[in-house]
């Protein structure tokens, strides 16, 4: 290669041959490992017998990840099990699926069903449903080709260097690791512990949770396997020292352990003191320096190309012909520096990432700057037909250039690049190729006209990869850049990025955005936008707890929608209208716009719009307490689940499924079909931690109403304690600390939540929020708050509602409830006695049991003798329906009302049976001789009872006991009693 290319080198001056900085792997012994060799081996065999894994192989840098598996898999295909493998790299040009690329390659099925996926994508700006849809589909799509590819023999997919994987790669993982048990597929992928990037990090530990990944995790050689190891490298005996001194310098890390032996076999009896990847530089140097010029200049422009490298490239690079460059590659493979990849024929690597690493670190500026430039030159040829090439591109150019003309062209194949990410679903580096796009375009000193729209496809890119803080941040760029040129269009489209999500910092950004552009948009030639960003502002006046407001524009935009006919605009007008009154709607209203939801998403094509359409009206018949709709329309969702596969759709049918089961009592259905729900959450949600989090809300809601401690386990205590401060989490808190015995805290955390309770819209922000304060507030006595509390729930009646988390009681408990806390037992009694009525005509057992514990509680707080009778029956019937159901704290609930029950008959009638019997006909007046007569008892028997009916009654005569029975009303039942003949 010609050049001012230089490297700085370390010198030799005793003039021995060049000594390789690693020996090609098939000639390094290979020592140690047995016990996760037989693992390996093992899961290869399974895999071929029909039952997939996934093997999670983790290790530091040259612990010998890739070595482990090259020794386990069989030689040239044997046994019919066939090995693939793809390599993640760290460059930030590389296209998404880029250690997928070489599977699919060398799998024509599994790379045109990834083809036919997403040509079937039709990704409309701004519609996050379209784009989770899509990215669904064609992940399944992937992850059921590979599957049926692994077919008949097994197939081996080794993914390696998982650490520098994009989110694209990581995603497919998931969903293939979800699925794998059923194949015979194994999946083996290696990553360095700890990983270099949180979000490898966060998948590693969610597919760790998955029932067919297993960790196999390497650990440094021992002392004895260093031993081993140098007797049969070195040429001469090894003295006890020595291996402990290699050992020690080493870590145990093979791959600085062959560079110790390098050393040790080059004459060098004792080893320099110093970290051992010093000792590797050391010898990564050394053996560059004594490669003949044309090799060391070659592995120079391959170190700027990147760990993995194309011989055709690097003869473009290097400007010599590609014989040439293939006898100097050969050089730099037998010292050790490179490698041949067998599976890719004109490919070769660098033996491992940190050689490469030091080779690029000893290079000057200059001269990497030179090699970046011509390296984006000879590829841009190539990426003018193949846009996956694109971001490489970039990435050459912002390495090489300084002048704004060199960095502008590095922003336009970054945007392009981009391009070709979004097409692939892969919004997370379609990202970052934006940002790489935008800190290009900065630093040639472009002005708001050029930064205006990068910054607003970033906004979109980072909002579709779930980074609504970021993206909201640059939308708020956007819209100013926008503003600042004169592009209202831009305007108007960085208002409404940011969308259906919350966050107490968002409201004033976004109503700051939607203010410009209403201000810029011609309402009256553009109804359309103008409704849109009126749904958008009314969403955001919303979140910030102001519905009064954000009623009246989503209104407004609700009409100028269903004016334009707008599918788009009528789709965020109708979500808009909903949230703006969670409560208030109208039954009939949310029964209506839940339909035209469900029309939309069937004309364009957005099945998660049907979802929300059946969910709200659902909602509307739980507040009917119709629920034979109720059913029809859970069964419209189960229909769309199978329809779509979407995981989303599956697992919100379950959670409904599971709720309304518990509604009706049926707790162990119930608990089974939230367990599907969570098993779904870990395996196909696992990047949404709220989808896990609603399970364990179940279980909380399910222990608040049977009376049991919730079954959490520290994964459910570590959610709570991780989620946002926001109400409901907060209640949740002291809800679960009642449940375990501990009142003391949970009425700490009361107190704080406490000033809050009573403001406006407190309870309206999440659903839930309200029914569970009314717990906290009747375990507490708080009237003031009960006060608030009883006129919002007065205001909104419901049969039911919460049927995504857990399905509540109807409206009038929960009044009953605050009626007692208020001291009204009348109205607690009338409002229990309602609830009964309406639960019962829903079949909700649970709820009936507690209001008839609500009425029997109110009856005997009323002190009336008279409903005794009636409040014990009451406390009967739930006794027997809560053991029936098992609910053992109402049962509890029940007994002690029971107890009650009988201390205040007890109390306020102090004879015995016999006794009564007797003082009623004495109030008949009769004598002792016919009251003997009658009971067919002796007369000295009834003299007896009389004097304890006296002392008892506190009254001194007959007569006045023939009044007090008359005044209590018992001295009409004469007539029941027989008469002796």
């Amino acid at each position: 290669m010609r050049g001012p290319t230089q490297i700085r080198y370390c010198e030799r001056a005793d003039g021995r041959d060049t000594v390789p900085v690693a020996a090609p792997a098939h000639r390094s012994p290979f020592v140690g490992r047995e016990r996760e060799l037989a693992e390996v081996r093992e899961a290869m065999a399974d895999a071929r017998a029909g039952t997939g894994a996934l093997l999670l192989l983790s290790g530091p840098a040259g612990i010998g990840k890739t070595r482990l598996v090259e020794e386990a898999a069989p030689r040239g295909g044997r046994d019919g099990l066939r090995v693939l493998w793809g390599r993640a790299v760290d460059d930030p040009g590389a296209p998404p699926l880029w250690p997928w690329r070489r599977v699919l390659g060398a799998l024509p099925e599994v790379a045109a069903a990834v083809t036919t996926a997403l040509a079937e994508v039709d990704l409309r700006p701004g519609r996050t449903a379209d784009a989770e849809a899509a990215r669904f589909r064609f992940v399944a799509a992937a992850t059921e080709a590979l599957l049926q590819a692994a077919e008949p023999a097994g197939l081996v997919v080794v993914l390696e260097d998982l650490h520098w994987a994009d989110e694209t790669t990581l995603r497919l993982l998931r969903h293939v690791a979800a699925d794998v048990q059923r194949s015979r597929l194994l999946v083996v992928a290696t990553y360095r512990d700890p990983s270099s990037t949180p979000a490898a990090t966060e998948t590693v530990t969610g597919l760790l949770r998955v029932p067919a990944a297993h960790a196999v995790v390497l650990r440094p050689l021992t002392e004895p396997d260093v031993r081993t190891y140098l007797r049969q490298v070195l040429p001469h005996p090894v003295a006890e020292a020595t291996t402990q001194q290699a050992h020690s310098r080493s870590g145990g890390n093979p791959l600085y352990l062959r560079a110790v032996a390098r050393l040790l076999a080059d004459g060098r009896g004792q080893l320099a003191s110093g970290a051992a990847d010093d000792e590797l530089r050391q010898v990564v140097r050394r053996t560059v320096a004594e490669l003949p010029r044309d090799v060391l200049d070659l592995v120079a422009t391959a170190a700027v190309l990147g760990e993995e490298l194309d011989t055709t490239v690097l003869a473009a690079v290097s400007q010599r012909p590609p014989d040439d460059v293939t006898e100097a590659l050969d050089a730099a493979i037998r010292a050790g520096v490179l490698a041949a990849d067998a599976d890719a024929a004109g490919r070769r690597r660098f033996v491992h990432a940190v050689v490469r690493d030091a080779i690029y670190a000893d290079l000057d500026a200059s001269a990497r700057e030179m090699l970046h430039r011509r390296a984006a030159e000879a590829l841009e040829e190539a990426a003018a037909t193949d846009s996956s090439a694109a971001g490489v591109v970039a990435g050459h150019w912002l390495r090489a250039a300084v002048e704004p003309a060199t960095l502008r062209r590095a922003a336009g194949w970054a945007r392009r690049a981009a391009a070709a990410a979004t097409r692939s679903l892969a919004f997370d580096e379609a990202a970052r190729f934006l940002t790489m796009a935008r800190d290009g375009l900065v630093r040639a000193g472009a002005g708001d006209d050029e930064l205006a729209e990068v910054l607003l496809d970033l906004a979109t890119a980072e909002f579709r990869a779930g980074r609504f803080a970021q993206s909201l941040d640059d939308a708020e760029r956007a819209s100013a850049a926008a503003h600042s040129c004169g592009r209202r269009d831009l305007v108007a489209a960085a208002a409404l990025v940011v969308h259906d999500v919350s966050s107490p910092e968002f409201p004033p950004i976004l109503l700051r955005l939607c203010e410009r552009a209403l201000a810029a948009v011609d309402g009256s030639a553009q109804p359309a936008l103008r409704s849109r960003l009126l749904a958008q502002t009314a969403s955001a006046l919303c979140d910030a707890g102001q519905f009064d407001r954000g009623g009246s524009a989503a209104a407004e935009a609700l009409a100028l929608a269903e004016g334009s006919g707008d599918p788009e605009a009528l789709i965020d007008a109708v979500r808009a209208r909903v949230k703006s009154t969670p409560f208030g709607l109208d039954v009939a209203e949310r029964l209506r716009l839940g339909q035209i939801a469900v029309s939309l998403a069937e004309s364009t094509g957005q099945p998660l719009v049907a979802l929300w359409g059946h969910q709200w009206r659902i909602e509307g018949a739980l507040l009917l307490g119709t629920t034979a709709v109720v059913d029809q329309e859970l069964d419209q969702v189960g229909a769309l689940a199978r329809a779509t596969g979407l995981p989303l759709v599956r697992w919100h049918e379950l959670r409904m499924r599971a709720s309304l089961a518990c509604l009706r009592g049926r707790f162990a259905e119930g608990r089974a079909l939230n367990a599907d729900a969570r098993d779904l959450a870990l395996t196909r949600l696992a990047q949404d931690r709220s989808a896990l989090g609603m399970s364990h809300a179940f279980l909380l809601q399910l222990a608040l109403v049977t009376g049991e401690r919730p079954p959490w386990d520290d994964e459910a205590r570590t959610t709570l304690a991780d989620a946002p401060a926001v109400p409901i989490v907060r209640i949740s808190r002291a809800l679960l600390l009642l449940l375990e015995g501990r009142r003391d805290e949970a009425a700490d955390l009361y107190e704080e939540l406490r000033p809050e309770a009573g403001a406006p819209h407190f309870g309206t922000m999440v659903q839930g929020v309200v029914i569970n304060l009314v717990r906290l507030v009747a375990e507490f006595g708080d009237t003031e708050t009960a006060r608030v509390l009883e006129a919002d729930i007065a205001a909104h009646p419901f049969a039911s509602g919460g049927a995504g988390i857990y399905c509540s009681a109807p409206s009038d408990y929960y009044l009953g409830r605050l009626a007692v806390v208020l001291g009204r037992p009348d109205d607690a009694a009338d409002r229990f006695d309602r609830a009964v009525t309406v639960a019962a005509r829903m079949g909700a057992r649970p709820a009936v049991v507690h209001a008839r514990l609500g009425v029997a509680a109110a009856l005997l707080d009323r002190a009336v003798g008279a409903e005794l009778p009636r409040a014990e029956a009451l406390a009967r019937q739930a006794l027997d329906e809560a053991r029936r159901l098992g609910m053992p704290g109402s049962m509890r609930s029940a007994e002690a009302l029971l107890r009650r029950a009988r201390e205040a008959g007890r109390a306020a009638d102090p004879l015995s049976g016999r006794e009564r019997e007797i003082a009623t006909l004495v109030a008949s007046a009769l004598s002792n001789r016919q009251i003997a007569d009658r009971l067919v008892i002796s007369e000295r028997t009834v003299e007896s009872h009389v004097r304890n009916i006296l002392a008892k009654l506190g009254v001194a005569n007959r007569t006045e006991i023939a009044t007090s029975m008359l005044r209590s009303g018992s001295g009409a039942r004469t007539s029941a009693v027989p008469v002796k003949q």
